[in-house]
């Protein structure tokens, strides 16, 4: 039975914030489902949010782009992820590893899926491959399936079913009041939702969830709830 409490997080491998939310909510799900809290990592297309919502990457502000510098190292250091770097190509197009993603959730076990998203950030953030490209991508997973499967999963970026897929996701992150990633869709145990923008909220979303005060509890990624 699938809990009440629940945190969906619609996320793309193009954001480097998404990949920190990603890394402290893989790394507490255990302990988040021992309070009865249920995650679930929802791809979307990152660029499609900006044309829906007519935002702008932080990068295209001066002083925006000054500052991300500062908290990208800042955010290296606390959630472990000391090997990130700015990709040489970038921003990547990641249409086609956010969809065949979905088509991994859709057919493997939610382990091997996780592991695939987690993949796609190591190879484009720490790697500086260029997953846009089949090879690239292809190379990336290389190592988590047979290559059969591995065949099947490139050849489902392409097909429109996957594209309407992405697509679905992302609107639907739009319809949730999205204007970038990652973004959170929290639901409590009382059947209350609300939303989290951003890796840096945490302690609020505890403290919605009923896990902590909001206040005095911070958690760090190197502890356990």
């Amino acid at each position: 039975m699938t809990s009440m409490a629940r945190i969906k997080t619609y996320l793309d491998c193009v954001s480097p914030y998404s990949y920190y939310a990603f890394t402290f909510l893989n790394k507490h799900r255990e302990a988040l489902k021992s309070h009865d809290v249920s995650v679930e990592f929802v791809p979307i297309f990152l660029r499609g949010v900006n044309v829906a919502t007519g935002n702008q990457p932080p990068g295209t502000l001066p002083a925006k782009a000054a500052y991300l510098a500062i908290d990208i190292e800042n955010a290296k250091r606390y959630f472990g992820l000391s090997a990130l770097k700015k990709p040489s190509v970038f921003p990547v197009l990641t249409v086609k590893p956010q969809r065949g993603l979905i088509y991994i959730k859709n057919n493997f076990p939610e382990e091997t899926y996780i592991e695939a998203f987690r993949l796609l950030w190591v190879s484009l953030w720490e790697q500086n491959k260029d997953i846009s490209q089949e090879a690239q991508l292809a190379e990336t997973w290389s190592g988590l399936f047979k290559e059969e499967e591995l065949k099947r999963i490139i050849e489902a970026t392409g097909k429109e079913e996957y594209k309407d897929a992405l697509m679905e996701n992302t609107n639907e992150a739009v319809q949730n009041g999205a204007f970038g990633v990652p973004w959170s869709v929290v639901r409590n145990a009382k059947g209350e939702e609300t939303r989290f923008f951003g890796s840096d909220r945490f302690h609020f979303m505890w403290e919605f969830l009923g896990i902590g005060d909001g206040v005095g509890f911070v958690p760090s990624p190197k502890s356990v709830l």
